[in-house]
């Protein structure tokens, strides 16, 4: 009489065979999970890509002015939604054709309605952004509270808006004069220095905020420094854009005659 034996895994085996897939994914998970942000940092640089290109053709339209963060519509202000300002995602519309603001009305509380099309960044995380804001070499603990959720945001993204020249030009106080359009103020390309390497958008934020009034706000520079891997995605005022690591606004750089400037947000020097 013939005996056979059935085959399989001990239970040390098994154990053992459990370990090997743990730690595999253990290894694996977070590389997935770079990768999977590598591909928003992409999409979200294609966007910014395509966001310069459209600010490269407003310029030709308009005597190569830089087109403005906010604008008067000519209509009344009416409700909460603020139909008297156009915003600079409204105004590149004719040239992207893509994530027109559909804007909400009747809004009572911070209902954080996302942008649309391109200007939705897939990274985009309000506590990052946030966080980012919070820092000492940024805006300061709690300056963007109020702002964040907002009633409606437009873009994911922010534009620069003139400061006029700031700072002392030494080491705890670097010189920087942020370039851009505003109501009643344009200023052509023409007048930057140095447009390849002088930011005009960033990863941030353009959105109708409460802040005691109904308001449009809008971020650029600091606030993108953790939106992607430990950096941001800029625009620069010739229209390319590109990934800076950390804060942008931590590259300075010295001119000949020894004033200490922010490389990527100084439109004279």
């Amino acid at each position: 009489m013939l005996s056979r034996r059935k085959k399989g895994f001990t239970l040390i085996e098994l154990l053992v065979v459990i370990a090997i897939i743990a730690i595999l994914a253990a290894i694996l998970f977070p590389v997935f999970a770079q990768a999977r942000e590598k591909a928003r940092m992409i999409s979200c640089l294609s966007n910014s890509k395509q966001i310069g290109t459209g600010m490269m053709m407003y310029s030709q339209d308009y005597d190569e002015d830089i087109v403005p963060w906010i604008s008067r519509t000519g209509l009344p202000r009416g409700s909460n939604s603020r139909d008297d300002l156009s915003t600079w995602v409204d105004l590149l519309q004719p040239y992207i054709k893509n994530g027109q603001p559909i804007r909400q009305h009747g809004l009572a509380d911070k209902a954080g309605y996302p942008p649309e099309g391109m200007f939705k960044c897939p990274s985009f995380n309000p506590s990052t952004f946030v966080q980012a804001a919070d820092m000492p070499d940024c805006d300061g603990a709690g300056a963007l509270d109020s702002w964040v959720p907002p009633l409606q945001y437009f873009a994911n993204y922010g534009i620069s808006f003139p400061t006029g020249p700031t700072g002392s030009c030494v080491a705890d106080d670097p010189y920087f004069n942020f370039p851009g359009s505003t109501i009643g103020s344009s200023m052509s390309i023409a007048a930057v220095t140095r447009p390849a390497e002088t930011a005009i958008t960033s990863d941030g934020f353009t959105g109708l905020i409460d802040i005691g009034r109904f308001t449009v706000g809008t971020t650029m520079g600091c606030e993108a420094s953790n939106s992607h891997q430990g950096g941001g995605n800029f625009t620069f005022l010739d229209g390319h854009s590109k990934w800076i690591a950390r804060n942008a606004e931590r590259y300075e750089v010295t001119d000949p005659q020894g004033c200490i400037y922010k490389k990527y947000f100084t439109l004279d020097k």
